[in-house]
């Protein structure tokens, strides 16, 4: 017998092994908690980002219902989209919806597939999926050539930007075709600059973009960087961007999108959309229409908290292109054409502004990353007002952060001591921290903070002041518990409004049918074959109840302070469970 088959040692022989496999693990566990580490330690402002822009971009996402100011024709149309299986031609209550291509609805349909239904929350995804796309990529472009502290702040100021923020959440096509537009220009420079593999993103974003709002989004891109090349007396630079396989990659889709429209609804329609959405509208619109100054007033209000450097961005941005700066040049130009364009169509809405808000961050963030560093900034007085704005700003966060305990505690004994605590805690962390950084690094710490607990702050209080103001989900809870359900009745509506129906539809999770003329809706009432329900506006409910109203008939009002509507039902009709 071998030494090691005697049972003894063979017993101490296996307690050994296991002792420095247990070691091994541990050893292996601890290096990658030491790699998790280095990472974190070097990647700190990256993951500090990743977590900014989720809780901004993500938080109580789908707790305001469709009515809130939200476009839930989107929403709607995507809920037609998965019901009826057609995924090419959109439609919205049993029309054919052109005025905007489908990738909006295409991905709420993806993300609505998962529970069979489209949600507040599923509906508003795409939308932060972009905008958090947009501040990653921003944060990675930024990196590439300037310090990565430089990168972190115009991530954040992009992100905590007023229009950009609120866009982020809500169901509009806007947000996606400014974050392809600001891809599609991001990869173009990285491959100008760098390697050429980047014109791989540049074609597929542009792609992206035609699919999400036509073709405008090129007209822009294709202008920037044309602007950008004659400054740059570089129009070889077109030689080199791949045009052989970039046409492939991005006349083939659209081509083939085309071609199957054109099969389903013909070449005539498509061509009419084509010339009303991108034509008229910017010649002769039948909405959005305003003065050629609109912009010059509205970006103060829309770029907020940060307005206050914008006229230091207008200078700077024009120096730089004074200097040859490569950069600046290309946001100067970024800037200028689609600026020019907005200001001269006649259409004109404050989200239309969305592609420009990247570069202006860029250029605000090296303006803030000098004045941080204490580098010379031409002229000399951007960056004296430059310090004086960060300081100020950071005086009114200190002050909102001592008010707001007291304000959410309703003025209460327990909400003034929780804001004396907060002051002195405060004051005695900024004393300390003061004698260890920069007095002004502080500041615009305290900036973001506060910005970003504010934003927060009205996401929760906006929250909690719709939470019952959503007729759709007040709709189906009376359905539920006061008339036994949805499969208790045969609903139908009478001259509800698109906004209603949208709302009404996507909560029952139906398509719930219209009726257009009193003596459809009397012989329904009336009818025995089944248990009839018809949803009347209020006040068109008091207009007809004369007409329709006997005595089998009963009523009940679903109201919030902004919508109001009768539902007539059977009044012998027993619940249904």
């Amino acid at each position: 017998m071998k030494w090691w088959q005697c049972p003894p040692r063979r017993y101490h022989f296996e307690l050994c092994r296991e002792f420095l496999e247990g070691k091994k693990k541990e050893r292996i566990l601890s290096m990658e908690m030491d790699r998790l580490c280095a990472f974190l330690k070097k990647h700190y402002l990256f993951c500090n980002l990743v977590g900014i822009s989720i809780f901004l971009f993500f938080f109580e996402l789908g707790n305001r219902g469709f009515e809130n100011k939200d476009v839930s024709r989107y929403a709607e149309m995507s809920r037609e989209m998965i019901q009826t299986g057609n995924w090419m031609t959109t439609g919205y209550h049993d029309t054919i919806y052109l005025s905007k291509p489908p990738m909006l609805m295409w991905l709420i349909a993806i993300f609505s597939s998962i529970g069979h239904q489209v949600t507040p929350f599923t509906a508003r995804i795409p939308s932060a999926l972009a905008g958090l796309t947009g501040v990653l990529m921003t944060y990675y472009f930024v990196q590439r050539f300037f310090h990565r502290r430089t990168a972190f702040i115009a991530a954040v100021i992009l992100a905590t930007t007023q229009k950009y923020f609120w866009h982020c959440r809500i169901i509009r096509t806007d947000m996606i075709f400014a974050v392809c537009i600001t891809l599609a220009l991001y990869f173009f420079y990285l491959g100008y600059k760098q390697k050429q593999r980047y014109y791989v993103g540049f074609y597929f974003s542009l792609v992206i973009t035609f699919l999400t709002k036509g073709p405008l989004g090129i007209l822009f891109v294709m202008s920037i960087i044309a602007a950008f090349l004659v400054c740059r007396k570089d129009l070889n630079a077109f030689k080199r961007m791949k045009w052989r396989w970039g046409f492939g990659l991005f006349i083939l889709p659209i081509g083939i999108f085309c071609l199957i429209l054109c099969v389903k609804i013909g070449l005539e329609p498509l061509v009419a959309t084509l010339k009303r959405e991108f034509l008229t509208r910017v010649n002769d619109p039948i909405s959005h229409s305003e003065p050629f100054y609109y912009y010059f007033v509205k970006i103060w209000s829309d770029f907020l908290p940060w307005s206050l450097f914008i006229p230091f961005v207008v200078v700077y941005a024009f120096k730089r292109w004074r200097d040859g700066d490569e950069l600046g040049i290309f946001m100067f130009c970024w800037i200028v054409v689609i600026f020019v364009f907005l200001c001269a169509a006649k259409a004109k809405s404050s989200r239309y502004m969305l592609p420009l808000y990247p570069a202006i961050s860029i250029l605000m963030a090296r303006i803030i990353d000098d004045t941080l560093a204490g580098k010379i900034v031409k002229p000399l007085w951007v960056r004296l007002f430059a310090y004086w704005i960060i300081r100020i700003m950071a005086a009114l966060a200190a002050l909102l952060l001592v008010v707001c305990p007291s304000y959410l505690w309703n003025y209460s004994w327990i909400g003034v001591i929780l804001s004396l605590v907060v002051f002195t805690t405060g004051f005695k962390m900024f004393l300390s921290l003061r004698q260890r950084y920069k007095l002004i690094h502080m500041s615009l710490v305290i900036c973001i903070f506060t910005i970003i607990l504010g934003w927060g702050m009205f996401i929760h209080g906006l929250t909690r002041y719709y939470e019952n103001e959503s007729l759709g989900a007040k709709l189906t809870c009376t359905l539920e518990k006061e008339l036994g359900g949805l499969r208790a009745y045969d609903i139908r509506e009478f001259h509800i409004a698109n906004s209603f129906r949208d709302a009404i539809n996507l909560n029952l999770n139906v398509s719930v049918p219209l009726i257009k003329n009193i003596h459809d809706l009397k012989t329904f009432l009336g009818t025995t074959e089944c248990h009839p329900l018809c949803i009347i506006e209020k006040h068109t409910f008091e207009n007809v109840k004369n007409t329709i109203m006997d005595n089998t008939l009963s009523t009940l009002d679903v109201h919030t302070k902004e919508y109001q509507v009768t539902l007539v039902f059977k009044r012998n009709h027993q619940k249904i469970y």
